[in-house]
């Protein structure tokens, strides 16, 4: 079997360097323009050429999203940019425009583009029309798709064409992101990058037109979230993703932390590398459920991998995120000699809490903080400076470790 590729989000610059360190295989990232999430940090050219030199460092590849379908008046500011990464191509652009594709073709020949979900792909006649037309070689298929219907279109595909499918992170109720209701709510367009998630406002049935309501929906005192999907999880279910014939295990994410980046890919990646290692013998640890668990999420389900739209809708109960445990700091270099790790502070603790240490391939393990030392090496009872370098012992401590709450 083909080794499956663990693809993670990288918002900007600190996130691509969680994603490496926790095992991604390779980042998707946006540039300052025609990205899908104009909100996320993005990159800079001079940090996408860091980024790019990190990641391929690590032999771990970079795909670029120019996935908005940009106007008219934006087409100069596109040759722009695309001529500004000339020398410094990514491994991929993620492309959903044929304008866009004709583009990248004519102005970096050499660069490879992989179909975005934005064309919502649900058939293999539309794969081999992308394959052969336009060269296409990796297509990101549509959210709505059972597993049942991605084996089947694994069948009828040339077996060279890669199949990339989002595993974890938020669903959007509009079909595979295709959606007016910002644009028409607030003037902000999904289209280009700019969503402002209509979706997860609170509604009631008073909005109505000629006395007929807008839509129906059950609701409570407390009204409704009828738009709001639930998140993606799908690390319960890597044998099934696997032979499904799927390539590439996408998680959705470059507007959230840098520990959700590292939590969510460490919980994928140790999953799928006890499957891929053997199996036939392969077992669900309940471990890496509760990773994904303790990072912010609405309710959990298993999309339409299992059932079809028209079946289950997905949608929220309430519109909460849950069990967001604190990034407290991170380790940035570790000395044997004295087993100190030297901290950087993401939120305050203080000598005699009890937290836990992430690190790549493991899960949380939990310990007491029974000192503290600032940067001079005198004792301090807190770190409450954000930003603050100190030290704390530690036992066999790595660079990229996280401290978070219990």
């Amino acid at each position: 079997m083909k080794r499956v590729e663990i693809l993670s989000p990288a918002g900007d610059l600190e996130k691509l360097h969680f994603a490496v360190a926790y095992g991604a295989d390779a980042v998707y990232l946006a540039l300052s323009r025609f990205g899908m999430r104009a909100s996320a940090g993005n990159f800079t050219p001079e940090e996408y050429r860091q980024g790019l030199d990190f990641a391929h460092s690590h032999g771990v590849k970079v795909y670029c999203t120019l996935n908005t379908m940009p106007h008219e008046g934006e087409l100069n500011d596109l040759d722009t940019l695309l001529q500004g990464l000339e020398g410094e191509i990514p491994d991929a652009f993620i492309v959903s425009d044929p304008g866009v594709m004709a583009t990248v073709r004519r102005l970096l020949p050499k660069a490879e583009i992989h179909l975005s979900t934005q064309c919502s792909t649900v058939n293999s006649r539309a794969c081999r029309l992308w394959y052969e037309s336009f060269g296409i070689k990796r297509v990101v298929l549509a959210r709505e798709l059972t597993l049942d219907e991605i084996r089947a279109i694994r069948q009828n595909i040339p077996k060279d064409m890669e199949i990339e499918c989002f595993v974890h992170g938020a669903m959007c109720v509009s079909y595979s992101g295709r959606c007016l209701l910002s644009n028409y709510a607030t003037g902000r367009d999904a289209n280009r990058g700019m969503c402002a998630q209509p979706c997860r406002w609170q509604y009631s049935m008073a909005d109505v037109r000629d006395g007929i309501p807008l839509f129906s929906a059950e609701q409570d005192e407390g009204g409704t979230y009828a738009f709001s999907s639930k998140d993606l999880c799908m690390v319960e279910h890597i044998p099934s993703l696997a032979e499904a014939g799927i390539d590439s295990f996408k998680i959705e994410g470059r507007m959230k932390s840098a520990y959700y980046t590292a939590a969510v890919t460490n919980a994928y990646r140790m999953a799928y590398d006890s499957y891929a290692e053997n199996p036939s013998s392969y077992a669900f640890n309940p471990a890496w459920k509760t990773e994904v668990e303790n990072v912010s999420h609405r309710e959990y389900g298993t999309g339409f991998f299992f059932s079809s739209p028209g079946e289950a809708a997905q949608v929220c109960r309430e519109n909460v995120y849950i069990n967001d445990r604190a990034f407290l700091a991170t380790v940035d270099g570790f000395d044997e000699e004295k087993g100190l790790a030297r901290l950087i502070q993401r939120n305050k603790f203080k000598v005699g809490d009890t937290v836990q240490r992430l690190t790549p391939g493991g899960c949380g393990e939990s310990f007491e903080v029974t000192e503290m030392l600032d940067e001079s090496f005198d004792r301090i009872e807190s770190c409450p400076h954000p930003k603050q370098v100190f030290y704390i012992p530690m036992k066999n401590a790595k660079k990229w470790d996280i401290i978070r709450c219990v």
